[in-house]
């Protein structure tokens, strides 16, 4: 998920009956640099009944898997079945890996881990955050289809009273409608331009089609290309409409970056009369991108990656999964997955101790990093159990690495104790996608061949069709 460019106003439902987690979820909000609220609710029953009751008084709801009377999980299974239209988020503490993945499995939107550290406590803000930011988005993107839709034969007769800078031409490319707005921002006032075709004066040294009147003349893409290159892309809200950002140097003293987007205008008989192109100074923008960048990039490792073992965590590999089953099904490709897990982990922890277990956890995710090729990715599924995605590879091939992997990791040596050597083994499953299969449906076919696996000994490879 993309970290929202400013923090969200957030109204929470926190669902939580252990003092000490609330006292600590407050204080996490105490530097969040924008406003917010928490609902406090002790009882699963009690949050169902005040989301009913008025679905819009808050933003996200936060749930603690382990309740004392009843369980997180079970209650976001209820407020999903009734079609509860917020994001929701489960707590819950490390160790129950396998309640994330499940929650996720489900529909819940995201999970935090309750580390015993309460190292937890520093993303959770950012987290919450990022998730109403994506609802919001998803919700702010369809009204306004809806809402351009609905109004686009009014909006000639209103151009002169919006404030964004916007201009119109007809389909021979005159400039009909300048607004105050684009007068200012491009100093050219709508009497030097309204009536003429030179509109390209305001944005460019020499003659040259705006965007606006490459629509006009309904060209094919590769022309939009040859003028824009990579800085264009097709609109997601309206069909024939393009949008592009590029630096324009003589705006100004210093120049301006800007946002422009242009659409195609229509008569009652649904053929081209004109186009309309709207501005926005994007240049603070660009200049915070660039101070952003390095805490982006560290947020995003800190949002995806499993800090023990340095691979990608499961809310990763669900998102990266969902969108290689998608590549798959639109070019009918290959797609190949392994599921991994120790074997007789819990006796291993039990005999050595939860540190060197977390060796043997850190030692295979390097064997898996060692033995993958760089388009394949590997994840921390959760425990003692990880998982391959491999990009158009047929079973065949995908086999060949998780024998490779197996065989690494049996040859691992670990020392627990001076002068001890011990070694132990893993078991895998595998699978091809099939064409039009759900990915719930995917994973489940590779999980049980890995259990399969083990019931067949442990210590090996078992592919399924």
């Amino acid at each position: 998920m993309r970290q929202p460019e400013h923090p969200q106003n957030l109204k929470i439902l926190l669902v939580e009956d252990h003092e000490q987690d609330r006292a600590a979820f407050h204080l996490a909000f105490k530097t969040y640099p924008a406003e917010y609220a928490i609902t406090e609710c002790l009882l699963a029953a009690e949050a169902a009944s005040m989301v009913e009751r008025d679905p819009i008084a808050f933003d996200v709801i936060v749930i603690d898997h382990h309740l004392t009377h009843s369980c997180g999980l079970d209650l976001c299974k209820e407020l999903l079945a009734a079609t509860v239209a917020l994001p929701l988020v489960i707590l819950t503490a490390s160790g129950f890996e396998k309640v994330a993945v499940e929650a996720l499995r489900n529909g819940v939107n995201d999970y935090i881990l309750k580390d015993p550290y309460n190292a937890y406590l520093e993303i959770l803000p950012f987290v919450l955050s990022k998730v109403v930011a994506n609802h919001r988005e998803r919700q702010t993107g369809e009204d306004t289809t809806v809402h351009l839709r609905e109004n686009q034969d009014r909006l000639l007769h209103i151009v002169e009273g919006i404030t964004i800078p916007t201009f119109v031409i007809d389909n021979n490319h005159i400039v009909t409608h300048w607004n105050q707005a684009c007068a200012n921002i491009t100093g050219l006032t709508a009497d030097e331009v309204v009536g003429t075709r030179q509109q390209w004066r305001a944005f460019y040294a020499s003659e040259r089609p705006v965007m606006a009147d490459l629509i006009v003349e309904m060209v094919i893409e590769d022309m939009i290309e040859r003028h824009y290159g990579a800085k264009y892309q097709r609109s997601k809200i309206i069909e024939g409409a393009f949008e592009a950002e590029d630096f324009f140097p003589h705006f100004g003293k210093a120049g301006k970056w800007l946002y422009f987007t242009a659409a195609p205008l229509r008569d009652s008989c649904g053929r081209i009369s004109g186009a309309i192109e709207t501005l926005q100074d994007i240049s603070e923008r660009r200049k915070a991108e660039l101070a952003l960048k390095e805490s982006e990039r560290l947020y995003r490792d800190l949002s995806i990656t499993d800090g023990l073992t340095g691979l990608y965590n499961s809310r990763h590999f669900f998102g990266r999964l969902r969108e290689e089953i998608e590549r798959c099904n639109r070019y009918a490709s290959s797609l190949s997955l392994i599921l991994l897990d120790v074997d007789n982990f819990k006796r291993f922890n039990d005999t050595y101790g939860h540190i060197d277990g977390d060796r043997v956890l850190a030692g295979l995710a390097d064997v898996i990093r060692d033995e993958i090729r760089g388009v394949d990715s590997a994840y921390r599924y959760g425990g003692e159990e990880f998982t391959v995605i491999f990009p158009e590879t047929e079973p065949k091939e995908a086999r060949i690495v998780a024998e490779r992997i197996r065989r690494a990791f049996e040859k691992t040596v670990f020392s627990p104790t001076p002068g001890l050597s011990v070694s132990t083994t893993i078991s895998i499953g595998g699978g091809s996608y099939h064409a039009g299969e759900d990915q719930t449906t995917f994973v489940k076919r590779v999980d049980e061949a890995m259990y399969e696996a083990k019931r067949h000994g442990k210590n090996g490879v078992l592919f399924v069709e």
